[in-house]
């Protein structure tokens, strides 16, 4: 003998019939609404669905990370003023510049956030990277500081790796 199955409505979306259940708590399901868990097709009351506690910033840290990142650029840029003046870093050396940018706005986010990751922590690093090169422009002919678009961009690229 074999089990009929009742097709009733969705009860989190009106009109649509569905012979589904939950395999928790045995509420019908429809395909859009169902979550695929492990041990089967579950509801959203019962899959409960969070978000990874990596990727959750609370407001302290947001704030922690968007200050560190504004003087994090500060003094990063007064550095690359003063290495720009001391060595010329154009060309080829802007490949290392910028890994150095990346690896330095890595450590200063994973410090003022608490090793978090994501996108508000990439985009918080590489605002720190724009400011340290916004202050090319403070102290050099612009010729000069549009060179450092390579490591900006190197820069920008790695933390993006590091930090998603």
């Amino acid at each position: 003998m074999t089990a009929v199955a009742l097709i009733v409505e969705c009860p989190r979306d009106p009109g649509v019939e569905t012979a589904l259940r939950c395999s928790r708590c045995e509420t019908p399901i429809c395909p859009k609404c169902l979550i695929q868990s492990p041990v089967g097709a579950r509801c959203k009351s019962c899959a409960r669905v969070m978000k990874s506690p990596i990727y959750t910033l609370g407001t302290a840290q947001l704030v922690k990370g968007g200050l560190a990142a504004s003087l994090g650029g500060i003094a990063i840029g007064a550095a690359w003023i003063g290495l720009t003046l001391a060595l010329p870093l154009g060309g080829f050396f802007s490949i290392f510049v910028g890994a150095g940018l990346a690896w330095v706005f890595t450590k200063i986010m994973d410090f003022a956030t608490g090793l978090k990751r994501g996108p508000i922590v990439v985009a918080l690093a590489i605002a720190g990277i724009a400011i340290a090169w916004g202050m090319q422009f403070l102290v050099f002919d612009p010729r000069i500081a549009w060179s450092g678009v390579l490591a900006v961009g190197v820069g920008a690229y790695l933390a993006y790796q590091n930090l998603r």
